[in-house]
Parts: C-alpha cells; structure tokens; sequence
C-alpha cells in the first residue's frame, strides 16, 4: 500500500509539474497560445465568409433576362454581333419581370463543323436543348445549320419560320433567318404562360423590323 501511495502521489506531481504544464501569464503570450492552437480554424472561416460573400453578391446583382433569344449558329458569333442584336431588339422590349430594367439577353448555341471541338460541341447542344426543354427560348435567330437542327426535331412553329432579318439587323458575312418554336397545346401543363411570352418575343421582332437605323457592327 505505500508503494501504491507513493506512485500514485508521483503521477500526480508530475502531472502538475510547472516544468511540463506552462499557463501563459501576458496577454501577448495568451494571443500566441490562441493563435497557435486555432489559427488553421481562423483561416477557414475567413476563407468561408469570403466565399459565401461572393456567392451572395453574385446572386444579388444578378439581373434575369426579360427576354431570352437563342443564335443556333454552325461557329460561335463575335460578341459585338451578339450585343448589337440585344441592343436592337431591347429598344422595343418591354420590362417583362418587373425589376425595372429591360434586359434581351441572347444566348449562342454553337453547333460546330467537322474540326470542332467534340466536347465543347455536345455542351453548347446540351445547353441548347436544355433551353428548349424548359422554354427558356421562344425565338431564334439562326443560319442554315442551326435552322435544319431544330427542324430534324421539328420543333419549330411551321407558320413563323424564315423570317426576315430586321433592316437594323444586317450583318456582313452572315444570313441569318428568324424562327419561332412550336408550342403544344395539348401536352404542355404551362400552355397559357408560355404563349404569352410566346407572343412577347414575336413582338419585340416585328418591333425591330419597323424599326430604319441601320445597324453598325459588322
């Protein structure tokens, strides 16, 4: 028993020893202690709230389209071509959503030719029939290529299709045609809705047709 009272006693001191337990006393050595022990907690939560205030101000500032026009092309179109085209079709849009800006917004679906990229080819057709699928688009602008895809689905609407480019449209180097998708009556559950941004698209195009300033891009 007093062999186990003195072990016991032993264990006890050393566990206590100033030599192998030392408490910080200033409160610099506090802050060194702190920061030793939590500094990689620190640095991932600051890395968080960066993250996070990314994410929320990426959502906050960003503006829905009123309107959304697909360009079903063979090769991707230069971007001033693309801004020329929001900006002419904007001028007679309207402020479908409410949020006080009138924003066209036109998404290239680039279909590609025999030296494309095949991965990059089979996401712009993903992302296109994605659109298409969730009626993101009601009018497309396209060239021969991107008017014989759709019609190989047949989803255009037979009676607005091959419609001229508006004057203030032209474009050297391209022929492009206007074309509106169908709609089913029958089968889509969201019929009245999308006919209504149906017929809102067709407008902001015979807008632009009426319209005489002539376009600059080239």
């Amino acid at each position: 028993m007093a062999r186990e009272r003195y072990l016991v006693h032993q264990g006890e001191e050393t566990i206590h020893s100033e030599k192998l337990e030392h408490t910080p006393q200033t409160p610099k050595e506090k802050r060194q202690n702190f920061w030793y022990y939590h500094k990689w907690h620190i640095l991932i939560g600051v890395v968080a709230a960066i993250l996070l205030g990314f994410i929320i101000y990426d959502f906050a500032s960003k503006v829905e389209p009123d309107y959304q026009i697909g360009l079903i092309t063979e090769y991707d179109v230069p971007e001033n071509v693309v801004q020329d085209m929001e900006n002419k079709l904007q001028l007679g849009a309207k402020d479908r959503n409410g949020d006080g800006k009138v924003v066209v917004q036109i998404s290239n679906y680039a279909l590609g030719g025999e030296n494309s990229n095949a991965q990059i080819t089979a996401a712009s057709v993903t992302r296109l029939m994605g659109d298409f699928t969730t009626y993101s688009d009601m009018m497309f602008i396209c060239d021969s290529k991107g008017y014989d895809y759709i019609q190989q689905q047949e989803g255009w609407d037979s009676s607005n299709v091959k419609m001229p480019m508006p004057s203030v449209m032209k474009y050297d180097g391209y022929s492009f045609t206007v074309n509106m998708r169908v709609l089913d009556k029958e089968s889509d559950k969201k019929y009245t809705e999308h006919k209504k941004y149906w017929d809102a698209s067709k407008e902001i195009y015979e807008n632009a047709m009426s319209a005489k300033t002539a376009s600059k891009a080239s």
